[in-house]
């Protein structure tokens, strides 16, 4: 019943059709208690009226039972008259003598002699019949202390045949009401709540097709609503379109770029090998003996080529990634010898820089694409030595749940927290001035980024200004082909 939702529609016709009922319902049984008691009233003053003239002359001189009964014979003509009742029965009594007209109803009703002969007026029914009347008792005036009083039974039967004539009535007027109820709310909802539901659904529709648009013809502020809503649309779909051209634009102009990098990386990469051979060969003395001093300059270019290589083979790298070229080949690898793999080729960095490189991993397997996975590390380690002048580098791996969490964690200058989600977008630098320590163009922590991502896992940063760094990055136990897990 909770997930129970009625249209708009539904909810009007039948709060109108509920109304329609409870309103002509109500009416109708207010009218047909009215008409009762009314009917009621009428017969009691009628039979009141009877019966003080008969308690006048109920009793003549004589107080025989037979001259009681022929003074009140004098009335029984007018018993079965139409007055708006039928009289059941009259009943005299004076002390112990009791007469009733007509005679049979004596064998029908128990009417003993009343001890109270005060007035009274009550509802009582037939013992066989059912049939509702009113006992009336009626004092009268006596000459010695015996009671005396006249007893009216006033039948009820014409006021409940007319009752229930008008439940009949009350029905069919009721039925006519709900009629013209429905009737009168299918007209509303066509002609108010109908447009609202359109223009609703068109709404709904223009979400998925923007071709959509409100056909409402009602001629009021529906139909200008309508007509807003087309405009709108009309405006949503051009701006639409054109961002749609724009994207496309976007998305040819990152395949260039992409097209373009690559070109670049494999363009330079060839005279950077010739430039960083010659220099082997001078330092070799191929072509003759070399300074010190120029052995110096000769370490220092070919420095600075295998750093320049580094950048290009970032280049080449993000570039495959942009272009969606990289796929992962995940095999079963061993965390502890790829993390030693990950520390040897930055160990030498880690010594020019006297730093302390740490490195905690048990014999955990996983299946990964083991060579992508290194260079995440590698990147990860590189850019916390580069940070880091003094104290240590350290690189952690633990199982957590269906997880191995790598932890990377330095001693280096810290990360403000504006920049934690910033430092993973290509081209990135907390620092972009020309003369900060450290070189770089800010791909290899977007790399890292994405390399993680194609393992279904994800990284993140936690950071302290003037205390380190942690980065730490999640790959599933039981990835399976494509990165999925």
């Amino acid at each position: 019943m909770k997930n129970l939702r009625l249209s708009l529609r539904s909810k009007f016709i039948w709060t109108l059709a509920l109304f329609t009922v409870v309103l002509s319902v109500s009416f109708g049984v207010i009218s047909a208690y009215q008409l009762q008691g009314e009917l009621e009233q009428q017969v009691i003053n009628r039979g009141e009226r009877l019966a003080n003239q008969l308690a006048q002359s109920a009793f003549p001189q004589s107080n025989t039972q037979d001259q009681l009964s022929v003074s009140l014979g004098v009335y029984s003509a007018l018993f079965n008259q139409p007055i708006g009742a039928e009289f059941l029965f009259v009943q005299a009594v004076k002390g112990d003598i009791k007469a009733v007209v007509p005679q049979q109803m004596s064998q029908t009703l128990d009417l003993p002699i009343l001890e109270n002969s005060a007035r009274s007026l009550e509802k009582r029914r037939m013992p066989e019949s059912d049939t509702p009347y009113v006992d009336l008792i009626v004092p009268i005036a006596s000459s010695d202390a015996s009671p005396a009083y006249l007893r009216l039974g006033l039948s009820l039967e014409y006021v409940q045949q007319a009752v229930q004539r008008e439940w009949a009535r009350v029905a069919g007027l009721s039925a006519l009401y709900i009629v013209v109820g429905l009737i009168l709310a299918f007209w509303l909802y066509k002609n108010i709540l109908g447009p609202v539901e359109t223009l609703t659904q068109s709404v709904k529709r223009f979400k998925r097709d923007m071709q959509t648009r409100a056909q409402v013809t009602s001629g009021d502020e529906l139909q200008t609503l309508a007509e807003e809503f087309n405009r709108m649309a009309d405006t949503i779909q051009e701006r639409d379109e054109r961002l749609e051209r724009v994207n496309e634009e976007l998305r040819r102009a990152n395949q260039v770029k992409s097209e373009f990098l690559a070109v670049m990386g494999h363009e330079l990469k060839t005279p950077l090998h010739a430039i960083r051979g010659y220099a082997q060969l001078l330092k070799e003395g191929i072509d003759g003996p070399v300074t010190d001093a120029q052995r110096d300059d000769l370490d220092n270019i070919v420095t600075s080529g295998d750093h320049l290589r580094a950048l290009i083979d970032n280049i080449l790298q993000f570039s495959k990634l942009e272009s969606g070229e990289e796929s992962l080949h995940p095999d079963v690898v061993e965390v502890g010898k790829l993390i030693d793999e990950a520390t040897q080729n930055v160990q030498v960095m880690a010594r020019e820089k006297g730093v302390e490189l740490r490195a905690h991993a048990n014999g955990m397997r996983i299946r990964a694409d083991g060579t992508k996975l290194k260079q995440v590390i590698i990147n990860l380690l590189s850019n916390a030595l580069k940070c880091t002048d003094e104290g240590q580098v350290e690189i952690r791996a633990e199982q957590q749940d269906d997880d191995v969490v790598f932890t990377v964690r330095d001693t280096g200058i810290g990360i403000p927290e504006s920049h934690w989600e910033q430092i993973f977008e290509p081209f990135t630098q907390i620092d972009s001035s020309t003369t900060r320590p450290w070189a770089g163009i800010g791909l290899g922590l977007s790399i890292v980024k994405k390399y993680v991502e194609m393992h279904g896992g994800r990284v993140w940063v936690r950071s302290q200004e003037g205390e380190g760094s942690a980065f730490h990055f999640t790959i599933p136990t039981n990835m399976r082909e494509g990165g999925e897990s």
